[in-house]
């Protein structure tokens, strides 16, 4: 019966506990997956503010969303969802459960509002990449993005206005193992979450079609190509974490109906919830600078003495020897 789920409770006097297969499951799913998705993510973080080379706009960007993640993972997910999941009940009053949910769903449309800035970077950046830091810069991203935390915080007060006057709270029902409360109808919600796929869907659109003219018009020795080239790069990385929101949308609003089991709602619900998350902060991480992946070996200049042979007297010009960029 999910017309308990709207109001957040069990549906019946039966506790839903750990002594229950899905909620533990769902438990050690949940732990596991956060702790991993925790170290993706914060090494985002750490990379930023240790780093002086991650000093960038886009990758202030990828900071935001992994601290965005490090919320859902670590306040909603196991501060939240797993203990109640094994002990059957909520430690938190439903106000303050309710704010903690909401935010956490909110951050997640934060991160698709931002993935709408991003691909606008990003064509920003393969269009007119030599004018990029004057439009695009670290200091107008950071203004962006408080402004953006601004509207998710005053977002969540005024609906919490309304949740306060009707006692409609967000809550974790540990039956179906996902939130349920939600103010607005699904229809309504699979209209705006499909708006929100299709728009920087288009914007990538745009910007493939625009690399694929540089890549005939342009000289491969040319600034503006070598630029382009490396903006692609960071261009399949905003593509991957688009497609993301996407699969979202297809399992909660979707395939959610396809079963009525609470530990297929949990799946669909909360499951696929996280491993979004944790699987953002893994894109992030692959394409981060610092992993070596989609690097080319940087070749140095080394003295023959250095390499600890004897070298021919005749031959002494310098050995050219491979190593990474670190």
């Amino acid at each position: 019966d999910l017309s308990c789920l709207a109001t957040g409770m069990n549906s019946s006097s039966v506790v839903y506990d750990v002594k229950t297969w899905p909620n533990t499951v769902a438990a050690i799913m949940l732990t596991l997956s956060s702790f991993l998705g925790i170290v993706f993510n914060y090494s985002i973080i750490r990379n930023f503010f240790s780093d002086k080379k991650q000093k960038s706009a886009f990758n202030m960007i990828c900071t935001f969303r992994a601290s965005n993640n490090l919320f859902i993972l670590i306040i909603v997910m196991l501060a939240i969802y797993v203990p109640a999941s094994i002990t059957g009940y909520s430690y938190y009053p439903p106000l303050l459960e309710s704010i903690i949910i909401a935010f956490g769903t909110n951050l997640m449309i934060y991160n698709e509002l931002q993935s709408i800035y991003t691909a606008v970077n990003r064509l920003f950046a393969i269009t007119f990449p030599l004018k990029y830091n004057v439009i695009f810069g670290i200091k107008v991203t950071l203004v962006l993005h408080i402004l953006y935390y601004l509207d998710r915080i005053r977002n969540v007060a005024m609906e919490h206005v309304e949740r306060y006057q009707n006692s409609n709270y967000l809550l974790f029902s540990t039956e179906h193992l996902a939130y349920g409360g939600l103010m607005v109808a699904p229809d309504g919600m699979f209209k705006i979450a499909l708006a929100l796929l299709v728009f920087p869907f288009l914007i990538n659109a745009v910007t493939f079609v625009r690399f694929y003219y540089l890549k005939k018009r342009t000289s491969r020795e040319s600034e503006h190509w070598k630029k382009a080239k490396q903006n692609m790069v960071l261009f399949a990385q905003t593509v991957l974490q688009d497609s993301l929101f996407s699969i979202t949308v297809i399992f909660t609003m979707k395939l959610n109906t396809m079963m009525n089991h609470r530990f297929w709602t949990f799946f669909c619900q909360t499951y696929v919830w996280q491993i979004i998350h944790v699987l953002d902060g893994f894109i992030m991480l692959v394409f981060n600078d610092k992993i070596s992946l989609f690097k080319k070996p940087a070749f140095t200049k080394v003295s023959p003495a250095l390499t600890g042979k004897q070298v021919p007297e005749r031959n002494t010009s310098t050995v050219v020897v491979a190593r990474p960029i670190s």
